[in-house]
């Protein structure tokens, strides 16, 4: 037998157990295993994280669990917003708030804390934050930096993903450096963060292509956040229809001499 809250009991064997302090210690075992993982990922970066904060960018991976000890754990930092996501289990409340101060710490940051648990059905956020609610601050409009660029940041909004894809960060900053003079064809655009690398390249030319009017309309954003920058095109519809047109299937259609094809 055994006694919740706290309380003993006899076992099977008549032994004692004391299930609460049991618990506890297995607690505290994983929010110490958690910490070490944390801070041995910190301390990989830091060189890297030196080197992008010269190059202009603050949003960028701090934790990457799958790989790093602590499986369907992400964190994220999107310029004065810290981010962090669960698709496995719900990350404990201490837990949180303990990773939350050990990267401000490491930091020496005051980040706006957003916890997304996406251990449910589908990898869809548990928006009742049954663990941690927000602050409003947090969860207002903010701006990150990427390769010398504003982007829109925003802990919540209709969709799932965060505006701004981070393993797409290289790629970004490859367009940047070859598209000088290019039309550039940005398909499956969704926040347009390519087209307006290929601006900031100095583009001549710049297409954005996606499906969902949202998306593109944060791309807007995106550009109105740089306005040292030409404008872009925008257009809203799906791939298949929109490359037949571009492949001139049906009728003329300006050709583009750089495509980036990121399809979901």
């Amino acid at each position: 037998m055994i006694v919740f809250a706290g309380k003993l009991a006899p076992t099977t064997d008549g032994t004692l157990v004391n299930c609460r302090a049991s618990l506890l210690s297995s607690k505290a075992l994983r929010m110490s295993s958690l910490n070490q993982a944390l801070r041995a990922a910190l301390d990989h970066r830091q060189d890297l994280l030196a080197e992008l904060h010269q190059q202009g960018t603050d949003c960028y991976r701090l934790f990457h669990g799958s790989q790093e000890g602590a499986g369907g754990l992400t964190i994220d930092r999107y310029g004065p917003q810290l981010l962090v996501q669960s698709f496995h289990q719900t990350l404990e409340r201490d837990a949180l708030l303990q990773l939350h101060a050990s990267i401000n710490q490491h930091l020496n940051l005051s980040t706006l804390l957003v916890y997304n648990d996406r251990s449910r059905g589908n990898s869809r956020i548990d928006r009742e934050d049954s663990v941690y609610r927000a602050e409003e601050a947090a969860l207002e409009d903010l701006v990150g930096h990427e390769w010398g660029l504003n982007y829109r940041v925003r802990g919540r909004h209709a969709g799932q993903d965060p505006l701004l894809f981070l393993d797409l960060r290289n790629a970004r900053g490859w367009v940047k450096q070859h598209s000088a003079g290019k039309s550039v064809l940005n398909l499956f655009a969704y926040t347009c963060g390519v087209g307006l690398s290929a601006a900031s390249g100095g583009a001549r030319e710049v297409c954005n292509l996606d499906f969902a009017e949202g998306n593109l309309a944060v791309g807007r954003e995106n550009g109105q956040l740089n306005p040292q920058l030409p404008q872009m095109q925008f257009v809203q519809s799906d791939y298949f229809p929109a490359i037949r047109q571009l492949a001139a299937c049906h009728q003329p259609a300006p050709r583009a001499e750089t495509a980036q094809l990121s399809a979901p």
